[in-house]
């Protein structure tokens, strides 16, 4: 009978990310490449991750976490600001 073998293990560099809501889910699409000559000769590989919305605030508050980093603190705007009218740009 055989061994059952371990999933490879992917080691590289993220060079890009999107997202694309899907109702209920987040379909993370994550960029990467193995060197700066991959990079160069435009090997990047494209791996997608299907995650709940919680799956995503979790991984979220995880990197910002790991990272020292906090979320800016929205400024209310001043009691003037909100019943005046927005400007056009």
């Amino acid at each position: 009978m055989a061994e059952p073998t371990e999933p490879a293990e992917h080691r590289a560099v993220v060079v890009g990310w999107t997202h694309h809501g899907l109702g209920s889910s987040i379909d993370l699409r994550i960029q990467s490449t193995v060197s700066r000559q991959a990079l160069d000769n435009d090997q990047v590989d494209s791996h997608h991750f299907l995650m709940t919305h919680n799956q995503a605030l979790l991984l979220a508050k995880y990197l910002l976490d790991s990272t020292g980093q906090t979320l800016p603190q929205r400024v209310k705007p001043s009691i003037w600001r909100r019943f005046l009218p927005k400007r056009q740009k």
